[in-house]
Order: C-alpha cells, then sequence, then structure tokens
C-alpha cells in the first residue's frame, strides 16, 4: 500500500485552507470563512416584529417551534344521499411557540411578561420570523407559563398560541345622505328583460 501524501485534503473551493507540505507557514487572511454562501451569518435566526420590523417581544431563547396549517373541503349533497365536493378553502394557520427567560437577557422577566401581555390584549399584528419562513399577520391568541424548580425557578417558560389574521380591502364613500352613496355590487347579476306585463306597471307608475 502506498504512503498517503501529507495531508490528503483537496485544495477547491469550500475546504479550509490548510498546510499541504510539511512545515509550511499559512498566510493570515483574518476571517478563515470563505466569501460565498457558506459564509458565517451573524444575523438572529428567530424574532417576533412589529409592523415597523422592530421587536416586538425579545426572549433569552426559543425553546419549540409548531405550525399547522390546514385547508377545508367542501361539499354538498347531492342525489340519492351522496355528497360532492366542489371548493377547497384555506383556513387561517396557528404557530405555537415556547419560549425562556431568566432575566438576563435582553429583556428582564417583568419586561418579557408585560410585553407579551400588551401582545395579548392588542389588536396589532405581528412578524414570526424563523430560519425557514417568516409568518405575516399574525395575533397573539393564548399565553400560559410556568417555573420549575428543576430548571431554575428563576427562568419563566412561556407558551404563545399565534393565528393568523386574514387581510380584506374595502373602500367606503361619504356623503351627506345615505341615498347619494354610488351603488355597488355585491355579486354576480344576471339580468333580463321584463316582460310586457312588467313594463306596462313600470310605465303606469313612472306616469303617476
Amino acid at each position: 500500500m502506498p504512503l498517503i501524501p501529507y495531508p490528503d485534503v483537496p485544495n477547491v473551493a469550500g475546504v479550509p485552507n490548510v498546510p499541504r507540505q510539511i512545515g509550511a507557514v499559512l498566510p493570515d487572511t483574518g476571517d478563515q470563512l470563505s466569501s460565498d454562501s457558506t459564509s458565517y451569518n451573524p444575523t438572529p435566526q428567530w424574532a417576533i416584529t412589529d409592523s415597523t420590523g422592530n421587536a416586538a417581544l425579545s426572549p433569552d431563547s426559543v425553546i419549540e417551534f409548531e405550525y399547522r396549517g390546514e385547508m377545508k373541503i367542501c361539499s354538498h349533497p347531492v342525489e340519492q344521499g351522496s355528497f360532492s365536493s366542489y371548493n377547497k378553502v384555506a383556513c387561517p394557520f396557528d404557530v405555537r411557540m415556547v419560549l425562556s427567560c431568566n432575566g438576563n437577557g435582553p429583556m428582564s422577566r417583568d419586561q418579557f411578561l408585560s410585553a407579551i401581555e400588551t401582545m395579548r390584549e392588542s389588536t396589532d399584528l405581528v412578524s414570526i420570523v424563523t430560519p425557514d419562513d417568516v409568518y405575516d399577520n399574525c395575533n397573539l391568541v393564548h399565553v400560559d407559563y410556568r417555573r420549575e424548580a428543576r430548571q431554575g425557578v428563576s427562568l419563566i417558560m412561556v407558551q404563545l398560541w399565534f393565528q393568523e389574521v386574514r387581510q380584506g380591502s374595502s373602500t367606503t364613500t361619504s356623503t351627506a345622505q345615505p341615498d347619494g352613496a354610488d351603488p355597488s355590487q355585491q355579486g354576480q347579476v344576471s339580468p333580463i328583460n321584463p316582460t310586457t306585463q312588467q313594463q306596462s306597471v313600470y310605465n303606469d307608475t313612472a306616469i303617476v
């Protein structure tokens, strides 16, 4: 068996710069990480932000994360007691998180619990940033927290449940009188020509 050259490390992109000859000295390049996609990114991977992008809540760490999305298939009865599916509707998604705070991080325990209570009572929407995706238009709907002696009595474990809030657009017109507003379409319209009898009734009413 032939001797393996020292060292047997290929000199290709993504491989650390190591000595490939005995006694060789590497130049000091500072950061050993390359500038490609494998570079280290110190930006926080988890965040709960408000509409302006600022942190709405700053826990010490994220313990658990759970996402639940659901779709409903609408069905209607047809002849002989059977059913037919005709549409698929997306339901608002749910996000559940378990966060921890011991008061030595970005927030004290009082600030942490106060911020959570403010979020629970508010109708403001937040965005949940994760390493995999960003979940927008979320509102806090459930809170429970506990302290356990085995984890340190000063450590708060908080479970938060968020629910998506669907955004709809509507336009209104301010008028001096209710009958001054422009008519708006509320659904499909299928106009038909009036019969001779209906037209005669309309004409008699218009003359009066």
